[in-house]
């Protein structure tokens, strides 16, 4: 089975939405971040950003639940940041670009759904129920936007393997 690779699916998106067309070669509209990345270190790495912005947060929190058989299920949880520029002292426009960036974070819901469905990209363990998306802002100096995040359910091993313990 083919395992959720967030990174890869964040850059994906990039590439592939309008929202996030580069206007030049030094742009750059795609960031990684782990999980254990504070919001301020985020915002500094894009305090100089001024066009619209993905960050992948890869997940490494997980929950677990026990299936009442046999099965031990482990729920790590991931993240997406949709960021627009906005100026800070115009609610108007920081309202503005929360709205479009909720509306693709929508289409990025919509398409994990779609290529859980299709069995596609190891989105197969997808729980719908736990898809979150919150506004966020300022980050960065200027940019503002949502966070949207959601649980992917996948099996755990939980054999103990000898390479892990001393004799």
């Amino acid at each position: 089975m083919e395992l959720y690779d967030h990174i890869t699916y964040g850059l994906d998106l990039t590439q592939r939405m309008k929202m996030f067309v580069k206007k030049t070669d030094k742009d750059i509209n795609y960031y990684k971040a782990p999980n254990s990345d504070t919001l301020i270190s985020i915002s500094n790495r894009l305090s100089h950003i001024n066009y619209p912005v993905l960050v992948a947060i890869d997940g490494k929190d997980s929950d677990f639940d026990d299936n009442d058989s046999d099965a031990l299920l482990k729920k790590p949880q991931f993240f997406f940041m949709i960021l627009k520029p906005a100026r800070t002292d115009d609610p108007d426009e920081i309202l503005e670009a929360q709205r479009v960036c909720e509306a693709n974070a929508l289409q990025i819901q919509a398409k994990l759904i779609a290529d859980c469905r299709n069995y596609e990209k190891g989105l197969t363990g997808l729980l719908l129920n736990t898809f979150t998306i919150r506004s966020i802002g300022p980050v960065g100096e200027n940019l503002y936007g949502v966070i949207m995040g959601f649980n992917i359910q996948c099996g755990v091993d939980y054999g103990v393997k000898e390479e892990f313990w001393n004799p």
